[in-house]
């Protein structure tokens, strides 16, 4: 049996988070939603998870503070940022933080599929 990848979305726009649930589970994801960073610790302490993604702009903590906070502990967990203020600042500090991928809202649902795919290394079903 294969196994099913768990992605955690950290977001503070509830529509948002609850769309991305609604799409990873149609895309046979498991998903975990929070509008709190805080909580993503935790998850990671008592769950197997492959994948994070992370708006930036969120009014409890940053993105990059919780990726920093993320990335002391599990060094090799792909994270994506998605966000819908593009900077080279952005990019720079994404880098530094070894972020997979950033998107920028609005995005086609395709891509952000391909490219979890690529992440996770899976076939995506055509």
């Amino acid at each position: 049996m294969k196994k099913v990848p768990h992605i955690i979305f950290v977001d503070d726009e509830l529509n948002w988070i609850y769309t991305m649930k609604e799409i990873g589970n149609i895309l046979g994801f498991k998903i975990t939603i929070t509008t709190d960073p805080n909580d993503v610790p935790r998850f990671l302490a008592n769950g197997e998870y492959d994948l994070l993604v992370t708006d930036i702009r969120m009014p409890e903590e940053s993105g990059f503070d919780l990726i920093r906070k993320v990335r002391r502990k599990y060094k090799k967990l792909p994270i994506i940022i998605v966000t819908g203020f593009e900077t080279n600042k952005l990019h720079r500090q994404a880098k530094a933080l070894n972020v997979q991928k950033v998107m920028i809202k609005p995005f086609r649902i395709s891509d952000l599929e391909n490219i979890i795919a690529r992440l996770l290394n899976i076939k995506i079903p055509d």
